[in-house]
């Protein structure tokens, strides 16, 4: 049996966790949602032990950014913001704040993929030649 990739999705956006769930699920992909912040989000991180974290930047409470921040402090484990944001000082922030990618609206379910398969073998490779 070969082990699916867990990727922990982050959002409140009930359409983008459709998509994700839909599009990714039973495509190598395990997707596990959450809507938490905080406390919560660190249980959560722990229990789920994600290979890949899909981050929404726009939430109510405390934004994507705040939330990136959060999980830098927790984990090393690879993020992709993804923003209906246009391209731009959002991007900067996000990649600057540890974030390995950053997708913005109109992005589709092939490109996705490709990113979050592009940047796990980057992390991969990166792991290997630091254990070296």
């Amino acid at each position: 049996m070969i082990a699916k990739t867990k990727i922990l999705s982050i959002s409140r956006d009930p359409v983008l966790v459709s998509f994700l769930q839909r599009e990714l699920s039973g495509d190598g992909y395990e997707v596990v949602n959450t809507q938490q912040a905080g406390v919560y989000l660190k249980e959560v991180l722990d229990a789920e032990e994600p290979d890949f974290i899909i981050l929404d930047i726009i939430m109510p409470s405390l934004d994507g950014i705040g939330v990136c921040l959060q999980l830098r402090q927790w984990t090393q484990t690879p993020i992709m913001m993804l923003s209906s944001w246009g391209a731009g000082s959002g991007t900067v922030k996000g990649l600057s704040l540890g974030s390995e990618g950053y997708l913005s609206d109109g992005f589709g379910a092939d490109t996705l993929k490709k990113r979050i398969e592009e940047t796990l073998r980057r992390t991969v490779a990166a792991n290997h030649s630091s254990n070296k």
